[in-house]
């Protein structure tokens, strides 16, 4: 009776070690499949190699250099035309149609312009062009704003045009020759090749303003074969370029801008793929020199001694200690005071019973109000100060500027080529744009050197940093940060300069590599 018991029991533990021996397999194979799953990430496919694609925030896509006043309009015409003078890379002004220049006295000029360099549709390039282009420009019943450049170069008979006293026939540029184009200024100005790059100079066939089809005529890298409200489709002149083709686009906020390759003025909130260049522009708050208080430079040094340009540069761009851009002198280093703001406000009789009553002005748009806020409470810090914060409208701050009307007021200055004596010449105690009433003799006299004499680099690199120099003793400003310019490039997007200042970046320099 014991053994059919035991045979039983033995099936009981053979079955139930089949379904334990089942049950592993299941779930062992289930588990063995699940470890071999992979997610499957969904990669965007490369783009293609001979293809660029820009896009502008802009109400339309500019096609005439005389009305593209910023540099991101600026983008496509320069990709179809081309200049005397243009930039490489690094953002350095090289020649481009004039193959030379020469001057002995700084203001007669003559430009030999490259014979090989010819229009799309086959014709020179020559220098009537440019004279067609420039009456066009500085013509007032064109009404471009950028006719002013002209002026600004010193052109003969520009302001007079301008103001429409004589004809535009009368433009100080004249061609000897096909090829020699003659410049004449009404005053000396040895950095004239520099200021050749601007874009409003861009040249068009025979001065006309540029039309919207594919019969345009461009003497630049590119030229015009596709075009609708919002596209514009141009195919390389030079079969040896990366970029064959180039297609810009218009774009709104409701569109996804992640597809192109270059978004030239990306919204603020965008973050994917910015690249931050510098800019010839400096952010920087003026004193008025003829304050009782602020004229005395302890009164200056005290205040430049609380201000921190890295706390407030944070976010807005390149903390900057000096007159100029900060990239065109980087090995400057910042003059450190060897006494405390309180010491040097004793020195005038400034106490903290007997404060120094201080009064910021500024427009009150866009990130002036942040930076003036950071500025009152840096200086709050200090029992020596008394601060009032002065928010102007755009008419009623200029209205300040102007009329000296301030004691500490928010200022800037952006130059168009990159070259320092654009920003010293301010400082000349007889420019039109020295609000401040800062004089200094010695950097008077060395400002006119700098503008009539013929100098070497040498001299005239030291001759900047003396006046560098000199206006930082005098604490003449109070700089505060370098702007910069934000775009989004593709990390595939090779062939730029991230130090380049001039805001130019060509199509024809630019080439695609993916990281293998």
């Amino acid at each position: 009776m014991k053994i059919p018991f035991l045979l039983q029991a033995v099936r009981s533990v053979k079955n139930f070690a089949k379904v334990m021996l089942c049950f592993w397999l299941l779930t062992g194979c289930e588990e063995n499949s699940q470890s071999k799953l992979v997610p499957v990430v969904e990669t965007e496919p490369p783009r293609s190699i001979s293809e660029l694609t820009r896009a502008i925030y802009s109400a339309h896509l500019q096609l005439d250099p005389h009305f593209a006043k910023v540099s991101a309009d600026a983008t496509l015409v320069r990709d179809l035309f081309v200049g005397l003078m243009s930039f490489n890379p690094k953002g350095e002004t090289i020649p481009a149609v004039a193959r030379e220049c020469f001057s002995d006295d700084g203001k007669n000029w003559l430009f030999i312009l490259d014979d090989k360099k010819v229009w799309s549709n086959g014709e020179p390039v020559t220098a009537m062009d440019f004279i067609a282009s420039w009456q066009r420009l500085i013509n007032p019943e064109n009404q471009s704003p950028l006719a002013n450049y002209l002026v600004y170069m010193g052109v003969s008979n520009a302001k007079e045009i301008l103001q429409g006293r004589i004809n535009i026939e009368q433009l100080g540029v004249k061609a000897l020759n096909p090829h020699t184009l003659q410049i004449t200024l009404h005053q000396v100005n040895r950095q004239l090749p520099k200021m050749l790059a601007h874009s409003a100079l861009l040249p068009t066939y025979q001065g006309k303003k540029p039309t919207g089809d594919k019969e345009l005529v461009t003497n630049g890298a590119y030229q015009l074969v596709g075009i609708t409200k919002d596209h514009l489709h141009l195919q390389a002149r030079n079969i040896d370029l990366p970029f064959q083709t180039v297609k810009y686009q218009l774009i709104t906020t409701v569109q996804n801008p992640n597809k192109f390759d270059i978004i030239e003025n990306p919204l603020a909130g965008y973050s994917k793929d910015i690249v931050a260049f510098p800019r010839l522009c400096n952010y920087f708050y003026e004193f008025n020199f003829n304050d009782p208080i602020l004229q005395k430079l302890e009164a200056r040094q005290a205040i430049r001694a609380m201000i921190s340009p890295a706390e407030i540069s944070r976010g807005f761009g390149i903390p900057n200690h000096l007159a100029i851009p900060k990239t065109l002198l980087p090995q400057q280093d910042r003059i450190l005071s060897t006494m405390s703001s309180e010491q040097l406000l004793n020195q005038i009789g400034i106490t903290a019973s007997q404060p120094l009553k201080l009064k910021i002005s500024y427009d009150n748009s866009g990130i002036h109000s942040e930076i003036a806020n950071k500025m009152a409470l840096m200086l709050s810090r200090s029992d020596m100060f008394r601060v009032e914060l002065q928010g102007l409208n755009w008419e009623q701050f200029l209205t300040k500027r102007e009329q000296h009307d301030f004691q500490l007021i928010r200022s800037g200055w952006c130059a168009d080529y990159n070259d320092p004596v654009a920003f010293l010449n301010q400082f000349h105690s007889a420019s039109l744009d020295n609000k401040s009433g800062y004089k200094n003799e010695r950097v008077d006299q060395l400002l006119t050197q700098l503008n009539i004499e013929n100098l070497s680099s040498e001299q005239r690199s030291q001759l900047i940093v003396n006046v560098v120099h000199q206006l930082e003793q005098d604490v003449a400003i109070l700089p505060l940060f370098q702007y910069q310019r934000r775009v989004s490039i593709d990390p595939s997007i090779q062939g730029f300069d991230v130090d380049n200042p001039s805001e130019v970046i060509y199509s024809k320099d630019l080439y695609r590599q993916y990281n293998q």
